[in-house]
């Protein structure tokens, strides 16, 4: 009967233990309810993150594209407007030409950490087999090339030595020059190195900061180019049928904060869904207007012997913003660690910089004239297998409370219960014992 009260008592003390745990893990969730760095990294206590998204409608296009247009963007090359339908970069049968469009400073331009959403269709004839060239989207800190008169030597010159060697009349980034500094994303629709035509289209991701020495090369498909080619294990190849005569968006994320860059793109064929093709969370600077800090987005086209039509219908950009605070505290480890929860609650993405990589990502923003190469290790694209795994490690250490929670309480259930089975066995071997011994003595 004793072991029977002491197997009581043992369950009944591994059940206040437990409560126990329970009750101090929740309080001190509640205590440090105050710390950001705790809550954020606690399930109980989840908050949405102070940093919000911002449109920016300086920096956007719409139809009616004229009213914005004629404010805030410049037009080049032979780029046609409808107002009320597209913009048409180049058109099918119509060879030898570019078109191009690119913000023009007016209005905000100065974007750190930012959203910009392409939407465009890329069409021709369904008789032709063969079409050319492609199309780009950029990211820029240059935009002179279009708006200074470069008829004459000397001003070309004058141009090259204010733009750090930007070659103003070039159209080989598919309608930009190819030298232009910044991020730009080629998406290339014919094969001009090896003929293989099956592979286009394909999307190649550059980054330049030295455009005196650096550029892009259209003979070899980007493939040497001495741009940085961040998508350096080969080209990300695109859905054909998906892409050709309907409508398509690209996707670009770019936090500054953390040095964060994601590309997406979403057919319509397909459904209202993004697919990635690309991610680094590598030390990557995209760079700014040195005397305005401005960073102009374009897209632009370019159409050789063989040809295509090329329209943009919508530029939508968004900023990221922290709350009711000046935009000096995006500087700080506070604001990176918004940006972290941030990403994490928008996009689904989890990053955790200490503060020691923070410190090395700021001195590399203080130098942002550095080449990148050397420091760009490693990059991520669809369906890498150790991107996922480190995904899910990082999941699982940021839940590891609940999990250790959920686990200690199944060992405290599991041995309540053989403790019960142990004693009722000996309970009952006791009675059966006990059993035996009633009878009557011999005589």
């Amino acid at each position: 009967m004793t072991r029977d009260v002491r197997a009581k008592k043992l369950a009944i003390s591994l059940l206040i233990l437990s409560l126990f745990l329970i009750f101090q893990i929740v309080a001190k969730i509640y205590l440090h309810n105050g710390d950001q760095y705790n809550t954020e990294a606690n399930p109980f206590a989840r908050r949405r993150s102070h940093v919000t998204r911002v449109p920016n409608h300086d920096a956007s296009l719409s139809i009616p594209y004229l009213d914005k247009i004629n404010q805030f963007w410049h037009v080049g090359g032979a780029t046609q407007i409808r107002n009320a339908q597209s913009i048409k970069l180049t058109q099918d049968r119509d060879q030898d030409k570019h078109g191009l469009v690119l913000s023009n400073g007016i209005g905000d331009n100065t974007i750190n950490d930012f959203e910009i959403v392409f939407k465009f269709r890329v069409s021709h004839n369904p008789t032709t087999q063969l079409t050319g060239d492609g199309m780009c989207f950029a990211i820029t800190p240059e935009n002179g090339f279009l708006t200074q008169d470069l008829k004459s030597s000397y001003a070309k010159k004058q141009y090259m030595m204010n733009s750090q060697g930007v070659i103003g009349d070039d159209t080989d980034l598919m309608g930009f020059p190819k030298n232009l500094p910044g991020l730009f994303i080629v998406l290339d629709t014919y094969r001009n190195r090896g003929h293989d035509h099956k592979e286009v289209p394909f999307i190649d991701v550059f980054i330049n900061v030295a455009p005196e020495s650096d550029c892009y090369d259209i003979n070899s498909d980007g493939e040497l180019s001495t741009s940085l080619r961040l998508n350096s294990k080969g080209h990300i190849k695109l859905k054909k049928k998906a892409l050709w005569n309907q409508v398509t968006k690209l996707r670009i994320i770019y936090l500054e904060s953390i040095s964060f860059l994601k590309i997406d793109i979403q057919y319509a064929k397909e459904g209202n869904y993004w697919i990635e093709l690309f991610q680094t969370t590598e030390n990557l600077y995209l760079p700014k207007n040195m005397n305005t800090g401005q960073r102009y987005i374009g897209c632009s086209a370019l159409n050789g012997q063989l040809t295509e039509t090329a329209e943009l219908l919508d530029v939508s950009t968004s900023e990221f913003h922290w709350n009711d605070k000046d935009e000096s505290i995006e500087d700080t480890y506070d604001y990176a660690k918004e940006a972290e929860l941030f990403l994490e609650q928008e996009f689904g993405e989890i990053l955790d910089r200490e503060p020691d990589e923070f410190t090395k990502w700021k001195m590399i923003k203080a130098q942002p004239n550095i080449k990148t190469g050397s420091q760009l290790t490693e990059q991520r694209v669809p369906n890498n297998l150790h991107s996922r795994l480190f995904k899910a490690v990082l999941t699982l250490w940021h839940y590891s409370e609940i999990l250790l929670l959920i686990i200690g309480i199944y060992l405290i259930s599991v041995c309540i219960r053989v403790f019960q089975r142990r004693f009722k066995k000996i309970r009952y071997r006791k009675r059966r014992a006990g059993s035996h011994s009633v009878g009557l003595l011999p005589m």
